[in-house]
């Protein structure tokens, strides 16, 4: 019995049509596509210490919020039209109607995805803390600053050890983790930052 068989036998399809083939292999892809995504959305910071520590540089293509929000998004947009095709399917028996509930299920899962997105990058904002009191204070880098992208650092501000995104002054520098830094300004929430020895001066 393949992988497949025992899909359709697991959710009650004894003879699929083709439209049922199609909603279950897009809700298989889409599903295994997002754990993936997750999966290394959750290790990204570990696997960028670790080859900070070896000294490799691994990059995955531009890897950025948005290219992360997109391939996730579109996994979710996949298993979702799958999964909700599946259900207009077999409740209307129409395939018209299974594709467009399948639309609407992608749609609505690529807008959550955002959503919980947008609210996982929140969940380390904090509106009372003033940003300008980290000018000056010395830290270390947690996630490394690429050349002219964003970082991460650790830095006390309020007399509280913050996480908070970074960016080297100099656009040119490499910062990797562990590393010590000063905050030289700050734009936003993003601190402005130059390695400890480059800033000693300024004291």
């Amino acid at each position: 019995m393949t992988l497949f068989e025992m899909i359709t036998e697991f959710v009650g399809i004894e003879a699929p049509s083709l439209m049922e083939i199609i909603f279950v292999s897009c809700a298989v892809l889409g599903g295994i596509l997002f754990f993936i995504m997750m999966l290394l959305m959750m290790v990204g910071d570990v696997l960028g210490g670790v080859t900070d520590a070896i000294g490799l540089d691994i990059d995955a293509g531009g890897g950025g919020a948005f290219e992360i929000l997109s391939i996730q998004g579109l996994s979710v947009a996949v298993m979702m039209f799958g999964l909700t095709g599946m259900f207009g399917l077999s409740a209307t028996g129409s395939d018209v109607v299974a594709v467009l509930a399948g639309g609407v299920g992608a749609a609505a899962g690529m807008y959550g995805m955002g959503k919980m997105m947008y609210g996982i990058n929140q969940l380390q904002a904090d509106g009372t803390v003033n940003y300008n009191d980290a000018i000056g204070q010395r830290g270390q880098v947690y996630s490394r600053i690429k050349p002219n992208e964003t970082g991460e650092i650790q830095v006390p501000v309020d007399g509280t050890l913050k996480t908070l995104l970074a960016r080297a002054q100099d656009k040119s520098l490499l910062i990797p983790s562990g590393e010590f830094i000063r905050v030289v300004d700050v734009i936003g929430s993003t601190m402005i930052v130059v390695p400890l020895e480059d800033g000693s001066s300024e004291e």
